[in-house]
């Protein structure tokens, strides 16, 4: 168990949570600010998608690289480090927008570091809050990274168009980076030296365990089909024409609203979760945001319905993944030397949806333009919903999460 004493030495849960304030704001720019940019120069939406989508595949992969966050340095070192190549390589990519290979494969970099910060913050953080603050902290870092996201989303094509192009670009990498303040004041202990010698096997074996674990598999299925993934936040960046929504206006909607609504979105999955089982609780978000998305099928396209669907779908979004963040950081328990693996491990599956579901919303929209897009989105959503109920019909019980978390 984590001593009580280091408990008390730590700052409070949500400044420890506001940590992912980082990805999160580098994020923005990856999946809004990069979009309207390469917009505005007159690059179709499906090549847009392709170029998001294929940059999202490190999130499949990253936790093969993992096991290096528990070797070596501490997590801290591991986190400031890929908290630089995100800073790095965005500015790079504000840089070379007229080259889409390499700025794909610059986005692409930058999503290894945004993959492999968040597993070794949380691999930091939560061997060292007590247990009862875990689920807390989940919620914190989904709250923080939506928030990133919009605030960063908000004012990045206000900054790049509002002042010298370069200087645009330091202030969002400085902004960014800002979060990394509240690291020096909490502790960070060294890895486990055994790990380096012993780790790879150790994690072989329990990793061994996972795979013949029935449970566990069907909560990687879970995660891996599109039941809660809700890849219209990353793809309504670049839709505003269809709404008749201003460059000015996207950027706001994609701030200050998506902000508000994913802070309200992983703010409220802890209070659901004590009136639903966190797996019956997942599924249900996936049915009411999909069911939303279809809504969105039926009102005229005005900026108005671009806000409601950019806040709406964050929503949705937030609360499932901190859901997901709940159940990752229960699951790691005190002392985990292979911390940040297993986190990783667990969120590898949350990122397959994200990433083939960009790119079927966007071979959607190529064929059906948004219409096509939203039905795609939804319905595919609903489907993995009914599936994944069927499959956990008989366990909704509380005792499950025990076994899946234990």
């Amino acid at each position: 168990m984590t001593d009580e004493s280091s408990v008390k030495r730590l700052p409070p849960t949500w400044l420890l949570g506001l940590a992912t304030i980082c990805s999160g704001s580098f994020s923005g720019v990856f999946l809004v600010t990069i979009p309207q940019l390469l917009a505005a120069q007159g690059v179709a939406e499906p090549r847009i998608a392709q170029v998001t989508s294929i940059a999202l595949t490190p999130g499949i992969v990253a936790f093969l690289l993992a096991p290096v966050l528990d070797i070596g340095f501490s997590r801290r070192t591991y986190a400031i480090g890929f908290a630089a190549l995100q800073a790095g390589m965005i500015a790079l990519a504000l840089n070379i927008l007229h080259h889409l290979a390499a700025l794909t494969v610059c986005l692409l970099v930058m999503n290894v570091g945004y993959f492999l910060f968040i597993p070794a913050v949380a691999g930091w953080f939560g061997t060292q809050v007590s247990q009862h603050e875990e689920p807390r902290l989940g919620a914190w870092f989904a709250a923080a990274s939506v928030g990133g996201f919009g605030l960063m989303s908000a004012v990045a094509i206000q900054l790049l168009r509002g002042l010298p192009y370069q200087a645009g670009v330091a202030v969002i990498i400085v902004a960014g980076l800002t979060p990394l303040l509240i690291f020096p004041f909490v502790p960070a202990p060294p890895p486990d030296r055994r790990v380096a010698h012993a780790g790879f096997g150790q994690l072989a074996r329990e990793l061994s365990k996972v795979v013949r674990n029935r449970h566990v598999l069907r909560l990687m299925a879970l995660f891996a089909v599109p039941a809660a993934t809700f890849a219209l936040t990353n793809t309504l960046g670049g839709l505003g024409r269809d709404f008749h929504a201003s460059e000015g206006f996207v950027g706001l909607v994609g701030g200050l609203g998506v902000t508000v609504g994913g802070v309200f979105g992983a703010l409220v999955a802890p209070s659901l979760a004590r009136r639903l089982p966190p797996l019956a609780l997942y599924i249900a978000i996936g049915v009411a945001g999909a069911l939303f998305t279809f809504c969105l099928l039926l009102p005229a396209r005005t900026p108005a319905l671009f806000a409601a669907a950019m806040i709406g779908e964050n929503v949705f979004q937030s609360a499932a993944f901190a859901v997901v963040n709940a159940l990752a950081l229960l699951s790691i328990g005190r002392n985990n030397p292979l911390a940040a693996t297993q986190f990783a491990f667990i969120n590898a599956a949350v990122a397959v949806p994200i990433t083939y579901m960009q790119f079927i919303d966007g071979r959607a929209y190529g064929r059906d333009g948004l219409t096509g897009s939203l039905v795609a989105d939804a319905g595919l959503s609903i489907a993995a919903c009914l599936a994944m109920a069927l499959l956990f019909a008989t366990r909704w019980r509380d005792t499950v999460t025990a076994e899946l978390v234990s």
